[in-house]
């Protein structure tokens, strides 16, 4: 494996691992925060919050998007002066729709309520929030440009730091206002946690990034054109990629708008009032967070994939391209495999433990877990065309994916043996179309070879294995010692046995462990249960032989 094919893979794990630790603390807050305000809450949260990420994926998504592909592709030529003009054009320009972002939520705040058939005492969270996309904004230009030099560090602490302030800021402030005005306003010192976490980030960013510069002020001066391209040019391409993107991203949180947006007047049509539509939603909205976690690994992967498949797309080195390609596609589902397997068939003890009490929350988190293999596959797909420039093609998918999702959830979320379901049903749906659309439109640009059985059917085979342990070992143990060791006891035995099993199969290579974080000790423990298979020598053994 090449040296770049591993700085790749690193820079994607440390994203990954601080993604993970992120959405942790997230889960950490939303258990207090259900115990505080209930799935009712938890619904009003989820509306507001949905709101907030379409505004995040229209000013934070396509720019910084666009800063990290063109800063690497000027590193990959010498041209660091021009890779730092690229960033200081695209924070004024992020700066501007920030501000465009938050006055929106701030004055429209009535307005999104009377649109969406909310519940009035959304109005608190709506504008509590309103100043975060700001912030936000302006993190978001640093992390691109860390990112287009590949160093990812920045951001990975800053979204731990960004975590930390808002989980406990938010159930502060929740617990506060619960207590003495009511569920909206206990909801809206949660999210007003959201906002304090970006402030502080964007504080923090900005000190590295002023350190970074300080440090290689020399090297930023760098080129090697007589003639520099102009801030127009600059700023036509940066346009040129970061609304395709921009938009691409926008129509994936549309689907979560669309949900917002009907499923208080289709559940109506189902028989349930507003009260209990909320509820449904607040436990939807808590599955949702609770799949988010495995999703991180392919969002994380598309963040540092971008910029290193745009090097080698930029130097015509097509052989290295499909080879971290090809890499990031089989890490995507060694996690996806087991995660979806895993949280299915823990789904109702997970939330019996989190969230006691929920009655729609096991039911959804059982059936949407399924849909993490295609959302993660489509992510990945589509962040590996953005990287070759065919912008337009994910765009075009997302499109036809928008009226999969309003169909199919207008017509299931109506019916009313599968209610608050239709929008997972919808999921499964829509995610799988956008899994095949985007996976032969990689597959028609690059020319990729899989090999399907190596990549596919090995870690099916060994989750399912795991999946049936897994149940077994969570109800034996549950029945003995409660549902937190069940849990516990279940998702160990699951982890060995999955990495026993894709050992036992060659699932996973040594050369594949050497480039993760920590390689040493997991390659301490791939030895042992590899001795475990007489007969078997691993690559390392064969060579010192």
């Amino acid at each position: 494996m090449s040296d770049r094919s591993s700085s790749f893979l690193k820079g994607a794990s440390i994203l990954a691992a601080a993604g993970i630790l992120s959405r942790l603390l997230g889960l950490f807050f939303k258990i207090p925060l259900y115990q505080l305000v209930g799935s009712y809450g938890i619904g009003i949260y989820g509306n507001v919050t949905n709101i907030y990420n379409l505004l995040l994926m229209i000013s934070t998504i396509g720019l910084p998007v666009a800063i990290s592909k063109m800063v690497s592709e000027n590193i990959a030529k010498n041209e660091y002066a021009t890779a730092h003009r690229v960033f200081k054009i695209s924070l004024a320009i992020l700066i501007l729709m920030g501000v465009a972002s938050s006055l929106f939520l701030f004055f429209g705040a009535e307005w999104i309520i009377e649109t969406a058939n909310w519940t009035a005492e959304s109005y608190p969270a709506i504008v509590a929030i309103a100043l975060s996309p700001f912030f936000i904004s302006i993190c978001a230009a640093y992390r691109g440009f860390f990112q287009g030099f590949q160093i990812m560090t920045p951001t990975a602490i800053s979204q731990i730091v960004e975590q930390i302030i808002r989980v406990f800021l938010g159930v502060l402030l929740c617990w506060v206002f619960a207590s003495s005005f009511g569920i909206g306003l206990g909801v809206g010192g949660a999210v007003f946690g959201a906002t304090a976490g970006g402030i502080v980030a964007a504080i923090l960013l900005g000190y590295l990034y002023h350190g970074f510069t300080s440090q290689n002020k020399q090297l930023l001066k760098t080129r090697t054109r007589r003639r520099q391209r102009t801030n127009g040019s600059l700023l036509k391409r940066l346009v040129i990629i970061a609304i395709p993107v921009t938009l691409t991203s926008a129509l994936v949180s549309m689907f979560s708008i669309i949900d917002s947006f009907i499923y208080v007047s289709r559940l109506g049509v189902a028989g349930f009032n507003e009260v209990t539509a909320t509820m449904m939603f607040g436990d939807y909205t808590n599955a949702d967070m609770l799949i988010g976690i495995p999703l991180i690994i392919s969002g994380n992967l598309a963040v540092a994939m971008i910029p290193t498949i745009s090097e080698s797309f930029a130097r015509r080195e097509r052989k290295e391209m499909n080879q971290k390609i090809i890499l990031s596609i089989r890490i995507v589902l060694l996690v996806a495999f087991p995660s979806c397997i895993g949280l299915s068939v823990l789904s109702y003890g997970i939330f019996d433990l989190l969230f006691p009490g929920s009655p729609y929350g096991g039911a959804i988190l059982s059936t949407f877990s399924y849909a993490t293999i295609f959302m993660m596959l489509s992510n990945t797909f589509q962040s590996i065309l953005q990287s070759i420039d065919r912008f337009r093609i994910p765009l075009i998918n997302l499109g036809v994916a928008i009226v999969i999702r309003f169909v199919t959830g207008w017509v299931f979320l109506s019916i009313p043996s599968i209610n608050i379901q239709g929008i997972v049903v919808s999921s499964i749906i829509t995610f799988a179309y956008l899994a095949i659309a985007n996976y032969y439109s990689v597959k028609r640009f690059t020319k990729i070879r899989l090999d399907f059985f190596h990549i596919f059917i090995k870690p099916l085979f060994a989750s399912a294995i795991m999946g049936l342990l897994t149940y077994f070992t969570y109800h034996g143990v549950t029945s003995v010692l409660g549902g937190f060791i069940g849990i516990l006891a279940a998702m160990i035995v699951g982890v060995l046995v999955y990495a026993v099993i894709m050992i036992a199969i060659k699932g996973i290579t040594e050369d594949e462990i050497r480039v993760l974080p920590g390689s040493r000790k997991l390659l301490i423990g791939y030895h042992r249960i590899n001795g475990l298979f007489p007969g078997r020598k691993s690559r390392h053994h064969r060579r010192n032989d």
